[in-house]
């Protein structure tokens, strides 16, 4: 990937922070919002786990459709799910107390913008099969700096004003994404059409998913291990004022916790590509499972919050680490005719990790026999059965 800052770069910044905003929001603001609205944990837990079930559904069938109809533009499947996304924040803002309505419009909300992700991952890759001069690790590490912007002044502005705040910044992020989603678009138009290399490879037939995950079985087998992984992840983003307020923070605390977070995970991406090379990609994605497993360890045990911010910096070697490589090994390991699914299902498994985090800690969190710090030591235990199977699965492959 390139280092050169182009014009394509900086438009995939723009979907890229875009989307990361909106995770922001419909993700790492859910508890306050939903909980502000009047539910309890265990119902926003389950809110989250049929909004991201919905999401991690709907991803694979876009990657299914692009994969096999190539015509298909990214941009027009994006701007499908901007517009029903920015239909639900409208309700939400209208409707903002608990009620079918308001739970409806949120599943739906977080069902449609996951999806995005997916299908930006898939253009990074046919970008890069058009010879566009994209830098991933760049654009991947703006998107958590605007995720670190939005967190720091979303925790000041509700603590001042209220949580109605968050589907109005919700919609203004979705203009930006929906200028930022036809300006990439004209880029890959323009970068396909000059490029006079056989793109044969592309045109081939993808397979189902039952064969794909048969031609695939290793990466499939490391996929499963992210699920566990990543509800370890997730117990802690989607409760995260629980863990705060248990250490004796508020809204406030929680905006600069996320964003200190996000800011330890720029350096990482920025640099990605000069990762020292004495070090195969894959041999990074296993070191980065290896710290998931500390990083959750490390939350559990922190006992003040300035130690709880200490703790935030295992971020780095973890979660950045394993996001912008895994995009890279995914195309290497997988075929291009399934491009778009590896993509997709690699998106799915850590929805599908935030639905199992969101249906296991909401009971959890709200147990007062377990509390949080047990919670939490039940997540490592969680993050370190799926790192043994994710390295054994990338240890499956010759790559």
């Amino acid at each position: 990937m390139k280092r050169k800052i182009t014009p394509v770069t900086w438009h995939y910044i723009m979907i890229t922070a875009g989307f990361w905003m909106s995770f922001c929001i419909f993700t790492a603001y859910a508890a306050v919002f939903l909980q502000d609205a009047g539910y309890n944990n265990q119902e926003l837990g389950l809110i989250m786990a049929i909004g991201n079930t919905g999401g991690a559904l709907l991803g694979p069938v876009f990657g299914t459709l692009i994969d096999r109809n190539r015509k298909i533009r990214h941009a027009n499947v994006n701007y499908i799910l901007l517009i029903l996304q920015a239909a639900f924040r409208i309700i939400l803002r209208l409707s903002p107390v608990r009620g079918i309505l308001c739970a409806a419009a949120y599943v739906l909300y977080m069902a449609c913008a996951l999806p995005v992700n997916a299908v930006n991952l898939d253009l990074c890759v046919r970008l890069e099969h058009a010879k566009a001069p994209l830098n991933f690790g760049l654009a991947r590490s703006t998107g958590s700096l605007g995720f670190m912007v939005l967190s720091t002044v979303l925790g000041f502005l509700i603590r001042r004003m209220d949580y109605l705040i968050l589907p109005v910044a919700g919609l203004i992020i979705t203009l930006l994404q929906a200028v930022g989603n036809g300006l990439i678009d004209r880029d890959l138009l323009k970068a396909e059409r000059n490029l006079s290399s056989d793109i044969s490879t592309a045109q081939e037939k993808s397979v189902s998913l039952p064969a794909f995950i048969r031609e695939n079985k290793a990466f499939c087998l490391m996929l499963f291990g992210t699920i566990l992984i990543f509800i370890a992840h997730h117990m802690d983003g989607n409760f995260l004022i629980n863990l705060v307020e248990n250490l004796g923070g508020n809204e406030e605390t929680m905006g600069y916790l996320a964003a200190f977070t996000a800011v330890v995970e720029v350096p990482v991406m920025v640099f990605a590509s000069r990762l020292p090379k004495r070090w195969s990609t894959v041999q990074y994605i296993r070191a980065a499972f290896v710290f998931f497993v500390l990083k959750i360890l490390a939350y559990a045990l922190a006992p003040s919050i300035p130690l709880f911010f200490a703790a935030r910096t295992l971020q780095a070697p973890s979660y950045a680490l394993y996001t912008v490589l895994i995009v890279g090994y995914a195309d290497t390991v997988v075929a291009r005719k399934d491009s778009a699914k590896a993509q997709s299902l690699a998106v799915s498994m850590t929805t599908i990790g935030s639905v199992l985090a969101s249906l296991i800690g909401g009971p959890l969190f709200d147990s007062p026999d377990i509390g949080v710090r047990t919670t939490m030591l039940i997540a490592t235990g969680i993050a370190a059965a799926g790192a043994a199977i994710a390295l054994a699965g990338t240890r499956k492959t010759g790559h």
